[in-house]
């Protein structure tokens, strides 16, 4: 499966203004405890692993938020004065800085409370933003931020649908390598104990009075049962080589359309 484009390499070709990457930079560290969290609370709730894609959402969707809440108060020409990650005493994430604006310093402190939701994309932390900055209602990093998430979970939409189809191709690919050698005589062991490939005794013909249908002749009959189990030899094949060897070749197609798509928008 193709690699997706991470967070870093977002970072790398988009630059916020300096304030915020500054920030940003110095409680690197802090970011990642809060993707540990989520992750802890994921895999707790969903009783599955945290992908690499999983991380990098979280960590996307934890900085877009941040900067959304730090964004809405702050100039592009603020300076960094000081920053200080804590824990607060109900134990959640708060971050506490000093701006510095004009000659002036104003004090910021942001509490970040994890708000997991039913996906990933609802595993996150909301803000809660005490300054006495006066609002300065700039999105510019915030909208950035925002398209990147959205090109992301297109991706992962995609990625998701990958996944699924890499995991029904290797399924079929058991299935055909497991029935393709089977004998005529082992798929008659497979459908001896199915009734409809079981056609009733010469005896219970004659006692029916289905006899005349083979002109009273059982070898006429046995000749027509041979043939008629024949076709249901023919059929499983069918049913469990033909089919999912057909289905194979188109979810191959359908995965190398998916894998192009993911391509054009990484």
């Amino acid at each position: 499966m193709k690699q997706v484009k991470l967070f870093e390499q977002f970072i790398l070709e988009y630059k916020s203004s300096g304030l915020i990457q500054t920030m940003l930079d110095q409680i690197e560290s802090t970011i990642q405890e809060m993707v540990n969290e989520v992750e802890v609370w994921f895999v707790k709730k969903f009783e599955r692993p945290f992908s690499d894609f999983d991380k990098e959402m979280t960590r996307l969707h934890i900085i877009a938020d941040m900067v959304k809440a730090v964004e809405a108060y702050t100039e592009p020409t603020d300076q960094l004065i000081s920053i200080s990650p804590a824990r607060s005493r109900k134990g959640s994430i708060e971050i506490i800085a000093q701006i510095q604006r004009d000659g002036v310093a104003y004090r910021m402190s942001t509490e970040a409370i994890v708000a997991g939701g039913y996906n990933i994309q609802r595993a996150h932390y909301r803000y809660l933003t005490n300054t006495n900055l006066p609002k300065t209602g700039n999105s510019e990093a915030t909208k950035a931020y925002a398209a990147e998430i959205k090109r992301m979970t297109k991706a992962e939409k995609i990625n998701t649908e990958i996944m699924a189809l890499e995991r029904d191709i290797e399924r079929t690919k058991e299935k055909i390598a497991e029935n393709s050698p089977k004998t005529d005589a082992e798929i008659i062991e497979i459908l001896k104990d199915d009734y409809a490939f079981n056609m009733p005794s010469w005896e219970e013909i004659i006692k029916n009075g289905a006899a005349k249908n083979y002109n009273n002749s059982e070898e006429e009959y046995r000749k027509s049962e041979a043939e008629y189990q024949a076709s249901k030899i023919d059929f499983w094949k069918t049913q469990n080589i033909k089919w999912p060897t057909d289905r194979l070749k188109s979810l191959e197609k359908s995965l190398a359309k998916e894998r192009a798509k993911l391509a054009a928008i990484m």
